[in-house]
């Protein structure tokens, strides 16, 4: 009857995405956020005229777009806030963004 019906709509909108089944476009890469250490663990410090005032992100590459290019899943990369997109996948293991591979700055190892 209709009780059945609701709970499908329910289901629908409560659904949470397989990142791995979240298949970026073009260009575009799906990143699973990793939270930053307040200070590097190297203290590293990069000369002035490197600093942008953007904070930057680090990240797991979990799937990539066709035109991606070098970029492979499994890369842990550094970005931009400023060129990422936070995506909401319904799930609480972490956060996640996409940004285009042209905007990545760095594979780090």
């Amino acid at each position: 009857g209709l009780k059945g019906v609701s709970m499908r709509v329910v289901n629908a909108i409560a659904k949470n995405y397989e990142p791995s089944k979240v298949v970026p476009q073009a260009d575009r890469v799906l990143i699973r956020l990793e939270e930053l250490p307040e200070k590097s663990a190297g203290g590293v410090l990069l000369p002035k005229s490197a600093v942008k005032f953007e904070r930057y992100l680090v990240g797991e590459v979990l799937s990539i777009g066709i035109d991606a290019g070098d970029v492979e899943t499994g890369n842990k990369v550094m970005f931009s806030d400023v060129n990422a997109y936070e995506v909401d996948l319904g799930r609480d293991d972490g956060r996640y963004c996409f940004c285009k591979a042209g905007d990545l700055m760095a594979v780090v190892d």
